[in-house]
């Protein structure tokens, strides 16, 4: 844990911006069940995917089953409860702070990312930026300790991958 405190104690004073304090708070809410939700709701209810929005809610049914049985079961404090590093590693609003470890928003925005990877292979590059674009945001806000993301975004990826290889092409 001694490399996390020492990475994350970077990430906010020396990688720092005016910037990114603005930025990242917002984008982080792109990983967060709400975003997701929506995104597969709005796909139904334009575009008429159902079988793409049956499989993304199923799908996000899984993910929420296994990261929050591990979050409880694992019981890990949130870095911001326990360290003392700066103004930027805060409780954003709205943030709930349930355990820390694994991060569901770095497992949500890479299941997105590799789920529509799946179904738009051009896009997957920015897929996948954006995705760890979230994912660091939770390091630099100081919700999650880097392992708490790199869990989450290894379940996120895992599971989608799985799960696309079990349903195959039928999206």
């Amino acid at each position: 844990m001694q490399w996390e405190i020492m990475f994350m104690k970077r990430a906010n004073e020396w990688w720092s911006s005016d910037l990114l304090d603005y930025l990242l708070p917002w984008l982080t809410y792109l990983g967060s069940h709400f975003a997701v939700i929506l995104f597969i709701l709005i796909s139904f209810l334009i575009t008429r995917q159902r079988p793409f929005s049956r499989h993304l809610l199923l799908l996000y049914g899984i993910q929420s089953a296994v990261i929050y049985s591990l979050k409880f079961l694992i019981q890990r404090e949130r870095p911001l409860l326990i360290l003392e590093m700066g103004d930027k590693i805060s409780k954003g609003p709205g943030e709930i702070l349930d355990p820390s470890f694994p991060s569901a928003h770095a497992a949500y925005s890479l299941m997105m990312a590799t789920f529509l990877s799946a179904r738009f292979p051009r896009l997957r590059i920015l897929f996948y930026l954006f995705a760890a674009l979230i994912a660091w945001s939770r390091i630099y806000l100081g919700l999650h300790f880097p392992s708490d993301v790199l869990a989450g975004a290894l379940l996120g990826y895992g599971i989608t991958k799985g799960y696309l290889r079990a349903f195959g092409k039928r999206r």
